[in-house]
């Protein structure tokens, strides 16, 4: 297959994406406001349409798509149908496609029978493939790389990848892939950093995490693009892909672009000085006001957390407050081309008295204290908590409080559970003094 021809510098561009995950639910917010539904599916499409534009725009060679373009691996028509007619303006501008799916879309999955474009390539997933790229009839890159047969491939694929055979060829290795170990994401094909440098490859196109990152900047450079849009609030930040440029002597250079339209915010927010309910809220539209200077034009989905200590932590404590406080702040939003949603308000506040005081203390005050203390500073402690509340969460009624709860707000209830206890503990001489 050849690529188009690039200036006498650059021999070839490509874009790099991974985990499109077409079609993805947003977690935590259809239940609270369904005028949000249709902007938020949206979002992932539009974000894939970013990326066919910048393909087009750039004049790459070609895009590398590492895993997971669906969310599922029984996606919808819709989304297949969507995925193929960009892959169809690409062929027509004479790009390449290059495509490895993982755990969210292996090739066992459902899939409609749908006519493919040209000029796109999907990785075997009964061995390790080979894409092979000419300009001016000359081999310049190989492209290596496997798909998921199944969902669950726990083997170290790199290791069945092939050693570089040609030093003059530019060489990239396709992969969904963990590299290294991580507790916070499942260990899918694991590897070490090693094994890609073992094979002597020029760039490692990954996927499966969804923070971007180069994690290895040099022989070779390692990238994980990340996904293109977020879709909850553990994924906050800037989302995109990575345009990627070769020389003549190989050598690259890369840019991250974003291409979110949505983009989550998790910011805190002290309540030391703040003397009023009145106070606080006007200090989070301010917060607010910042956010969507800083937006670029697009929507924002923000959590706030409460902190710091003062006296409207008492207030903060009461049941309801938090949730008035909310409903009061989203009624000020208008959901148009641009919005903005506070996704929730987490109370992480404390009481208006040193703790470090009341950790001295040789009481029933400084018990609660200290175990509060041990609970949120140790993670099975917590995982322990959250597994003895778990009947709670899955009542009628729990469901209806509690969803979709996260570390962060598990800490946030100890917290609060400590106020509430030592607010009726404690005398207001005491909180004071």
């Amino acid at each position: 297959m050849g690529i188009r021809k690039t200036s006498k510098n650059k021999l070839f561009s490509f874009i790099h994406t991974a985990d499109l995950h077409l079609d993805s639910p947003f977690i935590g917010i259809y239940e609270i406001n369904q005028e949000l539904r249709e902007s938020l599916v949206n979002a992932t499409f539009e974000a894939y349409d970013t990326i066919i534009d910048l393909c087009i725009e750039k004049e790459v060679a070609f895009l590398l798509i590492a895993c997971d373009v669906y969310d599922s691996a029984n996606k919808s028509l819709y989304a297949q149908l969507k995925f193929i007619k960009g892959l169809d303006r690409l062929s027509n501008a004479g790009i390449q496609t290059i495509i490895a799916h993982g755990n969210h879309d292996p090739l066992n999955g459902w899939s409609a029978t749908l006519n493919w474009p040209e000029d796109v390539h999907i990785m075997s997933g009964e061995n390790i493939d080979s894409i092979q790229l000419e300009k001016d009839e000359k081999h310049v890159v190989t492209i290596v790389g496997t798909s998921y047969p199944e969902q669950n491939i726990w083997t170290n694929l790199a290791q069945k990848f092939p050693k570089r055979e040609n030093n003059e060829v530019f060489t990239i290795g396709l992969l969904h892939c963990m590299v290294g170990s991580s507790t916070e994401h499942d260990p899918y094909a694991a590897c070490t950093m090693q094994d890609l440098k073992d094979l002597d490859y020029d760039y490692w196109a990954l996927g499966h995490i969804h923070v971007p990152s180069a994690i290895n900047e040099i022989d070779p450079v390692v990238v994980y693009s990340g996904n293109p849009q977020g879709r909850h609030i553990k994924e906050a930040g800037p989302r995109g892909c990575y345009l990627v440029k070769v020389d003549t002597k190989n050598e690259i250079s890369k840019e991250f672009i974003e291409t979110d339209t949505i983009r989550w915010y998790v910011e805190d927010i002290s309540i030391a000085g703040i003397e009023s309910e009145e106070d606080l809220i006007l200090q989070i539209r301010e917060c607010i006001d910042t956010i969507l200077d800083g937006a670029d034009g697009r929507s924002v989905i923000c959590r706030f957390i409460l902190t710091g200590r003062g006296p409207l932590h008492r207030t903060l404590t009461k049941e309801g407050i938090i949730d008035d406080i909310l409903q009061y702040l989203r009624e000020d939003e208008n959901l148009g081309s641009q919005f903005v949603w506070v996704e929730r308000l987490v109370n992480n506040t404390s009481m208006p008295i040193e703790r470090s005081i009341l950790l001295e203390r040789k009481d029933f005050v400084g018990d609660i204290v200290r175990i509060v203390d041990e609970i949120c500073q140790d993670e099975e402690s917590l995982e322990s908590l959250k597994t003895s509340l778990g009947p709670l969460f899955k009542s009628a009624k729990g469901r209806k409080v509690i969803k979709d709860i996260d570390e962060e707000e598990l800490m946030g209830l100890v917290h609060r559970a400590e106020g509430l206890l030592l607010d009726n503990i404690m005398s207001e001489v005491e909180y004071e003094n």
